[in-house]
């Protein structure tokens, strides 16, 4: 298990590892498709309200994009999976815009390659096949996918019958159509006459099951319309291959009828399907390419560099990554990863999240890019992230007209600056509860800590405003705005109300409405340690921040990173809420939550703990993790690492590709690693 590599291209698997399906995602602005080594994955439009395109079932991983190949008795994949026939060979290759499965068997080589074209809502899959044997082969190929033409993946067996027909249009063409005010049209494409078709997902599978489908088995299509079936695209290929010979082929699949007039006019060979793979490549070797990075030593560490670090930054700001709720501070993280790599991109993203914020200054906390309903619980952190983002991304472009540019506020009919949605958030957040501290709402960062109450109070939040103020003031006196807020007076008082909450130790998490200490001697949470250094409150009290750091590291310290808390929470506890009623070593309760080791390794690195800040970003990056043990993507982080509360579990891998880690390792790259040109494998 475990053979795998990174290189300047993008990410090689040699074995079919089953014990979790490692994803890609691919994306151009108005498609996003999620693939797995395995075939199984799911597509989307982007632009809102979103479409499902193909079917998913997250369970049961079964429905993707599934190459079936026959060779004499031989039936298999190039993905390995849905058969899981044993293979002479087997190569799976995620690279920034494509996946592709090179597989052999019986001598008998094929090619399965899934990327997105430069534009438009489909996806191309094209295919090799090639007889290595010294003898002629009879060989057929019968592709599949499941439609879903839908808003969501939530959909009952009576959805079907709204599609109430499919057609085959030139012996190489299905189109599926919806029949009403507003018809939905999907289609899938071959870019040559194919020998027979399915649109039937009954049919294709017949009496066998998706590991071996009817059809597949006695080598014959039914040319079946849905009709009210689950809806699928399948194309039989025959072919007879001399020794040494090759053939290719190209299969389309998207929605809309005028995406598939274009198509019709753009591919009319194989060799125009070579021109756009060319054309992808070389755009996301354009958009990954940061000149800092070129002059590194030629390593691991450099080609995920090159490759999947910025690539899941793009993916999960811009792709299919996040879904179809997208949430305020999420997108605001996003936007600061983005703004190294791509100054326009990270600019959109801060000028539509600004307009997710009502005229009071609070924030959407998710809003649905499915047109459904929005997250309007008041998270008190929300608003700070837009000052936040904002700073960043005038700090890596120079772009500071972006604080005049007029924005509409959220369900209102008036506009305000930049600056001014800014200050306005800033307002809303500074509301102080009895113990001088601010009042955390619904939940600050750590959305599973929400039973302090209505009157709660957040250390970290007063320490997160500190940094948002310190912003302020350093865009006010570079760009010569001012504002209503007396920032000096503020962050004084912000200070005062965190250094009361010094335990001796380290310093508490909040505050419930009755009074009840978070977080005191009874347990330690990483977040106030590493933000009392990272909003600068550190410079008024070095000792503490000492003190802090070091108990930080010796009580949560893991083999993984830097647990979340400790000790773990193991039965429920009113005073927190639903954080004690996750399972410990899950996300935010004894885990090693990565968002937060990089927010500890920043304050490292700030505090000038070299060594130890090394160690634990190490601990994160996903390159150095061993398969077998976090059964997760090793080119891409992770959301969490199961702190080991039940031993077996120690060190899973929780929610890859979502997390906004990426971006903060982002800030720790460029602004303290390369900038004193620190590197080590």
């Amino acid at each position: 298990m475990g053979k795998w590599k990174i290189d300047a291209e993008g990410f090689f698997l040699h074995e079919p590892v089953q014990y979790r399906s490692f994803y890609n995602y691919l994306s151009n602005d108005d498609y996003g498709l999620k693939i797995s080594h395995l075939g199984d994955g799911y597509s989307s439009t982007l632009k809102e309200p979103r479409l499902i395109v193909s079917n998913y079932d997250f369970w049961t991983p079964v429905k993707g994009r599934f190459l079936y190949v026959v060779d004499g008795k031989n039936i298999w994949n190039p993905s390995f999976s849905p058969t899981n026939t044993k293979l002479n060979k087997y190569e799976c290759k995620h690279a920034p815009g494509y996946t592709q499965y090179t597989a052999v068997k019986n001598e008998l080589m094929v090619q399965q390659k899934i990327f997105l074209p430069k534009k438009g809502t489909y996806e191309i899959m094209s295919i090799v096949v090639e007889n290595l044997s010294k003898k002629e082969k009879i060989v057929q190929l019968f592709t599949e996918s499941e439609f879903l033409l839908y808003n969501s993946l939530e959909v009952d067996p009576v959805y079907y019958s709204w599609f109430t027909d499919t057609k085959l249009k030139n012996n190489k063409t299905i189109i599926y159509y919806k029949l009403d005010e507003n018809p939905i049209v999907g289609f899938y494409k071959s870019l040559t006459k194919v020998s027979g078709f399915d649109s039937s997902l009954k049919e294709f599978l017949g009496d066998g099951n998706i590991q071996f489908p009817e059809i597949v088995k006695n080598k014959k299509s039914h040319n079946s319309r849905s009709g009210g079936d689950p809806y699928i695209g399948s194309f039989q290929f025959k072919m007879i291959l001399k020794p040494g010979q090759k053939k290719e082929f190209a299969v389309f699949m998207g929605t809309g009828l005028k995406t598939l007039n274009a198509v019709d006019k753009k591919y009319k060979s194989i060799s125009d399907v070579h021109k756009e793979f060319s054309a992808v490549k070389s755009l996301w070797q354009k958009k990954l390419y940061k000149k800092e990075i070129v002059n590194l030593p030629n390593d691991t560490f450099t080609n995920y560099l090159k490759t999947f670090f910025p690539y899941q930054i793009y993916q999960q700001s811009e792709g299919l990554v996040r879904g179809a709720y997208r949430g305020y501070r999420d997108v605001a993280q996003d936007s600061m990863g983005l703004s190294y790599f791509d100054k326009k991109g990270a600019r959109k993203i801060i000028l539509d999240m600004c307009t997710k914020e009502f005229e009071t200054g609070r924030c959407l906390r998710q809003w649905n890019t499915g047109g459904g309903f929005n997250d309007e619980r008041d998270f008190r952190d929300l608003p700070i992230w837009i000052t936040v983002a904002v700073h960043k991304y005038i700090e890596n472009t120079g772009d500071y007209s972006i604080l005049d540019v007029k924005v509409p506020y959220f369900n209102s009919r008036k506009s305000g600056s930049i600056y001014q949605h800014m200050i306005k958030g800033m307002e809303y957040v500074l509301h102080y509860g009895r113990h001088n501290l601010l009042k955390i709402g619904e939940g600050d960062w750590n959305d599973a800590l929400s039973g302090l109450g209505e009157k709660g109070e957040s250390v970290w939040l007063s320490e997160f405003a500190y940094y948002g103020l310190s912003k302020i003031d350093e865009l006010n006196n570079k760009y010569h705005h001012s504002c209503s807020i007396d920032i000096q007076k503020e962050n004084n008082k912000l200070y005062k109300g965190v250094m009361k909450h010094w335990t001796g130790q380290w310093f508490a998490r909040g505050v419930t409405d009755r009074g009840d200490l978070i977080g005191g001697k009874e347990r330690i949470f990483l977040l106030p340690q590493a933000w009392f250094v990272i909003s600068g409150m550190y410079k008024r009290d070095k000792q503490k921040a000492e003190i802090a750091i070091q108990n930080m590291i010796k009580k949560l310290d893991n083999e993984n990173g830097l647990l979340l808390c400790y000790p773990a929470f193991d039965k429920y506890d009113a005073k927190v809420g639903r954080l004690s009623s996750l399972a410990p070593g899950m996300a935010e309760n004894y885990a090693v939550y990565n968002h937060a080791s990089a927010f500890a390794v920043l304050a490292l690195f700030q505090m000038g703990y070299k060594k130890e800040a090394d160690k634990y970003l190490k601990k994160m990056l996903p390159i150095y993790k061993d398969i077998k043990k976090t059964k997760s993507e090793p080119f891409v982080f992770v959301n969490y690492y199961n702190g080991g509360y039940y031993p077996s579990k120690k060190g899973y891998g929780g929610i890859p590709w979502l997390t906004s880690t990426v971006s903060w390792f982002a800030v720790i790259l460029f602004d303290k690693i390369l900038n004193h040109g620190d590197h080590n494998e």
